[in-house]
């Protein structure tokens, strides 16, 4: 594990706010081969075309209220490689979208889901798995899912979507309704709030997916590594028609997590020191950073505490006289949220908690860092309203006002699925896009 401090220009990802940075990186950093060999081979995959809806429309009109017959990758067993199936996915009912998806892609926690290795899930998964009778179907789940696609039809009682519109599943959802749907401070909607145990549709608690009358399961809602899926109406956000789905799948999970943490919780004004821990894609985007590619993002120093023997909170003050102003965590380990926390300068010092603890671990600082006036804030989703907000990011994107490009580091068809799986487990990519077509 390295981690790196860094004063940086936020010039790339966030560079609308031109803050200067420290970032400390306690992810490892990625294969340094990356630069060279890896990327500009797949990377050449990516300049296909960005896909129109016209023709797509034509041959949806057909499909509306029929059973559709697809690909899709099945997981049959934690950790073994997804298997190409034929599918069949039922029309959509009540406040339901069926979707044609063109570009995925997928985050570390889909792979810690897939190996059964989450925070909290080896039970689950175990019980989950014996249950359906070892059918669960991991179609797509970024928490946790990056995809770009169109509505094919839509069922009873959806008004604001269409056939054609171009729509980013989100692993939660906004329901509009709900308390936390109305408030201006929370996004974690009492309907649709990331469900890793349901497999099935809310509507009648049963799965839209099946392989020759043996149910397929849904997996957070969205469903992604299948051609067809279908989507709560409230876990789709609609964008902009003229952006590229092959570059805007991405923002359906860790990209808009790492950078509304930033924006929405963290709030560093310009010339604030940010140290942000954990430089994957999240902490990248929080960057907007692992060595080769963390200078890309604006980091320019780097401290790894196995160099030091004195805990990196320290070390971190000592370089910034007396703490920065804002921490962003982003690793999951709970050392690093208490490091994040007790890096930041008393007085106005800000820590905001991106990444998800194991079920036993135990937030433990002394209450004088909370009467110094340090704030603790954690986030989910980077406070970003799915159906309400992400269409707006998609525009800062569309404005030149947020980079893509750099987060996608490979690309891949559908039928090589697995070695999206393999990049991410071996350190080799930020994010893989795979494309239904291809």
């Amino acid at each position: 594990m390295e981690s790196g401090i860094v004063p940086t220009t936020v010039s790339h990802l966030l560079h609308l706010l031109r803050h200067t940075c420290l970032i400390i990186s306690l992810h490892q950093m990625l294969d340094s081969a990356l630069s060279e060999r890896d990327t500009d081979t797949d990377l050449s995959q990516s300049k296909q075309r960005s896909p129109s809806s016209s023709s797509s429309e034509i041959a949806m009109s057909s499909t509306a209220g029929q059973v559709i017959k697809c690909k899709a990758a099945v997981a049959w067993e934690a950790g073994k490689p997804l298997v190409i199936e034929e599918v069949e996915v039922a029309p959509p009912q009540a406040n339901e979208v069926r979707v044609k998806i063109l570009f995925t892609s997928l985050c570390h926690t889909d792979v810690y889901f897939w190996e059964a290795k989450a925070r909290d899930i080896e039970h689950t998964l175990s019980e989950t798995f014996e249950n359906l009778g070892r059918h669960h179907c991991f179609l797509a789940y970024l928490v946790m899912k990056l995809e770009g696609i169109i509505v094919e039809s839509v069922g009873e009682g959806v008004t604001d979507l269409k056939p054609g519109d171009h729509v980013l599943p989100v692993f939660t959802g906004e329901c509009k309704e709900c308390r936390h749907c109305k408030s201006e401070e929370s996004n974690m909607c009492d309907l649709l709030r990331i469900n890793t145990d349901r497999g099935v549709m809310l509507n009648d608690g049963k799965t839209r997916f099946s392989i020759k009358g043996q149910p397929i399961y849904h997996f957070v809602g969205t469903s992604t590594f299948s051609e067809y899926t279908v989507v709560h109406v409230g876990c789709l956000a609609k964008i902009n028609p003229k952006a590229p789905l092959d570059k805007v799948c991405i923002l359906s999970c860790g990209i808009s997590t790492g950078l509304g943490a930033t924006l929405n919780v963290a709030k560093p004004k310009k010339g604030q020191s940010v140290a942000v821990f954990g430089l994957g894609a999240v902490g990248l985007a929080v960057s907007s950073s692992c060595c080769f590619y963390a200078k890309k993002f604006g980091v320019t120093e780097f401290v790894n505490p196995k160099d030091h023997n004195k805990p990196v909170q320290e070390v971190i003050a000592e370089l910034t006289d007396g703490g920065v102003d804002r921490a962003v965590e982003c690793t999951g380990s709970i050392q690093a949220m208490i490091s994040a926390f007790e890096c930041v300068h008393d007085g106005w010092g800000v820590a905001v908690l991106v990444g998800v603890p194991s079920k036993d671990d135990a937030f433990k600082t002394h209450p004088m860092n909370l009467l110094n006036e340090r704030t603790l804030k954690g986030t989910f989703f980077g406070n970003y309203k799915p159906r309400t907000d992400i269409p707006g990011v998609v525009e800062k994107y569309m404005n030149k006002e947020l980079e893509l490009e750099k987060f996608i580091t490979h690309t891949v068809p559908f039928s090589e699925i697995n070695k999206a799986f393999d990049y991410m487990l071996h350190g080799k990519s930020i994010r893989c896009i795979i494309s239904m077509d291809a």
